[in-house]
């Protein structure tokens, strides 16, 4: 009897906030070939045959050369302000970006101040760490915020390290302090030498502030997995929000107090605590009440933020924000789902006085596998798909809109450039969603359990037992349990699968006919709708092998001429076999959901091979053709792996 075995080798080529909205190709201007037209049309995006992306338009993340940003150069000096907007979850070709974004303004615009998406006590400890290269800082920092932009941090304190006194960078983060363990980082930090003496009525929440803040680097560290600020683990005891609300009250009440121990740090700790610490408490309240305010809110108050720090300090700015922060113009809609307001960067543009009307240059990163721009703008991918086609995998091309005029109608009151991201690997942070992006990679499994009905052609056996006086008849589509193990590739992949038909008996005279049998199959899918999660359609084709048994029994002792003599008497009894090789054609139609799986399978099955039945080897000429050929159905069940 054939076994049929399943050996599959797989081959794969192909690694929240709330905000988000290279193999070779390089920067410069993208090139469109002067014979090729491009015209908007009334579906709403651009008709382009293809679109010419030459080396000069790349940038290089992992030298340290400027290839592919020359394109900004000539224009620089008309700006003061440079914002990239990103979707926060490809940090890792986000932050090598941001990096070479920081040392190409400082070089050539004048970028002097970097603000960036954290609450005003992240930035705090950065610029600790650039100024003094404290570890511990550092190792809080990783804690608080992406690990890839933590990585570029070690960089940028070397390259600010060898810059002029006059030169160096200043980190600005102007947004709120929604995270909460920075607020608590900072003030522990701020406060005096453990043997300065503090007044009785501040002491148990100076003490507890002083505590909370080593508490928090021990637990941070032992629950690494902690991937977001704004989440308190689960495994902490000691809860950093109530003791902070705490010290907050106890501060109000005794501020002198706190002058009088602070000394000169009391101006930062009142500023964290009067300031900040309301801010953040507003925007709490904000976003649980699930309240429109929470976006214009936290908008409103980056932008005066900015506006304070920019007084403050020399020199040009950089920022790498939220898409969704960056567009220069009043919004209808986005793909935050924000609507009817104005971003950070039009705040900063349409500051009263007039000091930075258009002396915004905003920079949207657009990504193979995120075009989305918001409801209203769903056509945006038709239009931007073109500009990929010439792109290698993980590359990053920038093109001025002005000199492009598809995407100057659509993005020019935006926008000066966009930004072209093949990198298509999340950060560490989203390590989930790389293992649900790459499905289509790497290995997939299934364990499926199948009731299927199974059509065979029993007729002229039925038709036989009816001549002798039979009442009843076998059922020509027999029912069958089936259990399959698939395993390959989420494109193609084979199945293994194993079956026993239900069996069925029937009386006739002194006989009783008793029908079993089973089949096994390889069979091989290709999945048609790879690129889909919730659904698989699979077409397959396999070869397989199926057996009938028929078991007559002698149920009494009178003599039946139409059996073998039995041996010494007993009841008599023999065993019919018909088997088969068989081609199988199928379609499956799966539905996922997480690791549970369950569908339908049709298919047609082919019998190969002769049509009558066996006596141990001997063919039976006179016997009922039978065959395995015809339609089968089957409902199945199980999960992936």
């Amino acid at each position: 009897m054939p076994i049929c075995i399943l050996l599959s080798s797989l081959v794969l080529a192909q690694s929240a906030k709330k905000d988000s909205t290279g193999l070779k190709q390089s920067a410069g201007k993208s090139k469109v070939d002067s014979s090729i037209s491009s015209t908007r049309t009334l579906s709403g995006f651009s008709k382009r045959d293809r679109v010419y992306l030459s080396d000069k338009d790349t940038i290089h993340l992992y030298d340290s050369g400027f290839d592919g940003l020359q394109i900004l150069e000539g224009k620089l000096s008309d700006y003061k302000v440079f914002i990239t907007g990103e979707n926060h979850m490809y940090t890792e070709s986000n932050a090598r970006l941001w990096l070479k974004m920081i040392k190409y303004l400082h070089a050539n615009a004048g970028v002097r101040n970097i603000m960036f998406e954290y609450g005003y006590s992240y930035g705090y400890l950065v610029n600790e760490y650039l100024q003094t290269g404290d570890t511990t800082l550092f190792n809080s920092i990783d804690q608080f915020a992406y690990e890839e932009y933590s990585a570029m941090l070690k960089d940028l304190k070397v390259f600010n390290d060898n810059l002029p006194y006059g030169d160096k960078l200043y980190f600005a983060a102007i947004d709120i302090d929604r995270g909460v363990y920075p607020l608590a980082k900072v003030l522990g930090h701020l406060l005096p030498d453990k043997s300065a003496d503090m007044p009785d009525s501040i002491e148990v929440h100076i003490q507890s502030i002083r505590s909370l803040t080593a508490y928090n680097d021990f637990k941070l560290v032992e629950e690494d997995d902690i991937n977001s600020v704004y989440t308190s683990g689960n495994g902490f005891k000691y809860k950093t929000l109530n003791t902070l609300r705490l010290a907050h009250q106890n501060f109000l009440s005794h501020k002198s107090l706190y002058r009088q121990y602070l000394g000169d740090n009391f101006a930062k700790f009142e500023s964290i605590m009067d300031t900040k610490y309301k801010a953040r408490e507003q925007w709490v309240k904000f976003e649980s009440d699930g309240a429109i305010q929470e976006y214009i809110y936290r908008e409103t108050y980056m932008h005066q933020q900015f506006i304070e720090e920019q007084a403050a300090h020399d020199g040009n700015w950089f920022g790498q924000f939220g898409r969704c922060h960056t567009t220069k113009d009043f919004q209808n809609s986005n793909s935050c789902e924000w609507f009817q307001f104005s971003s950070l960067a039009d705040r900063i543009e349409s500051t009263k006085g007039g000091a930075f009307e258009e002396k915004v240059m905003t920079m949207a990163i657009v990504y193979l596998e995120d075009m989305n721009f918001g409801p209203e703008t769903k056509d945006d991918s038709k239009l931007l798909n073109k500009y990929f086609e010439d792109m290698s995998a993980n590359s990053i091309s920038i093109n001025d809109i002005s000199g492009d005029s598809a995407l100057s109608e659509r993005f020019y009151t935006d926008f000066n450039y966009i930004i072209f991201n093949t990198h298509t690997a999340r950060g560490n942070s989203y390590s989930n969603l790389n293992k649900e992006k790459n499905d289509e990679d790497d290995f997939i499994g299934k364990l499926m359990f199948g009731y299927s009905f199974n059509s065979v052609g029993l007729e002229n056996l039925n038709a036989r037992i009816a001549e002798d006086g039979g009442l009843s008849s076998f059922n020509t589509m027999k029912p069958a349990k089936e259990l399959s193990f698939e395993i390959g590739s989420k494109k193609f992949y084979t199945a293994a699968i194993f079956g026993l038909y239900n069996d069925e008996q029937l009386i006739l005279n002194n006989l009783e006919y008793s029908l079993s049998g089973f089949f096994v199959k390889d069979q091989f899918f290709f999945n048609m709708t790879h690129k889909k999660k919730r659904f698989d359609i699979l077409p397959g084709i396999g070869i397989g092998y199926a057996k009938l048994n028929l078991n007559t029994n002698q149920t009494n002792s009178l003599a039946t001429p139409d059996l073998a003599d039995a041996f010494l008497g007993e009841k008599r009894n023999v065993n019919y076999i018909n088997d088969a090789l068989n081609i199988d054609f199928g379609v499956i139609l799966d539905f996922n959901i997480k690791h549970f799986s369950f569908g339908l399978e049709d298919g047609y099955l082919v019998d190969l091979s002769n049509k009558k039945w066996k006596s141990g080897k001997e063919e039976l000429n006179s016997s009922p053709s039978t065959s395995f050929t015809g339609w089968h159905h089957k409902f199945r069940v199980g999960i992936s792996f």
